[in-house]
């Protein structure tokens, strides 16, 4: 997954996931039929433990907006282990195959989703606890967060500077019509 994340799936090569497994030809052909059966299992487990560790930040926020701003102010801390802003695995298969590969579109499709119901959760805890004055719109503003989220990440990569990346934010949250 991590080499995956890192590289790309076009960068990555065999021998790369040879060295990452330390399995042989033969045994990595085993356990996957291809390369990108590799891929798509690594990434399947990004999504999975991406949602499942939103999912436990939300429960255990006090505030569903202040679990909100953190996710989206988390982007300035997602370097990779070079130290390099990776972004989103999330956002960079949908730019690296949403094209080329039609066969990954509905993963890429199951994965935001994944992403914008949490949101929702998030949105809906708001409103029931009284920091959102309006319960229209939720899964639009789900959906809002998420483009923003991946926005963000996408800045950060490009070398954005932080005090930017947390005056967008201020504006997304201000957006959402706190009561």
């Amino acid at each position: 997954m991590q080499l995956f994340w890192q590289r790309g799936y076009e960068a990555a090569s065999l021998h790369d996931l040879q060295a990452v497994t330390g399995l042989s030809k033969s045994s990595l052909y085993q356990t996957y039929p291809s390369k990108q059966a590799w891929f798509v299992a690594a990434f399947s487990r990004y999504v999975e433990q991406r949602r499942t560790l939103l999912l436990e930040q939300l429960q255990a926020s006090v505030s569903p907006l202040g679990f909100i701003r953190e996710r989206l102010l988390s982007v300035l801390d997602d370097s990779g282990p070079d130290g390099v802003p990776r972004g989103c695995m999330l956002v960079n298969v949908a730019n690296e195959f949403s094209l080329s590969e039609p066969a990954l579109v509905p993963l890429l499709q199951r994965a935001t989703a994944g992403i914008c119901q949490v949101f929702e959760q998030a949105l809906a805890r708001a409103v029931a606890c009284g920091e959102l004055s309006a319960a229209e719109g939720l899964q639009a503003r789900a959906g809002y967060l998420q483009c923003v989220m991946s926005g963000l990440r996408t800045q950060v990569k490009s070398g954005l500077p932080a005090d930017s990346i947390r005056a967008t934010v201020a504006v997304v949250m201000k957006s959402l019509g706190t009561a």
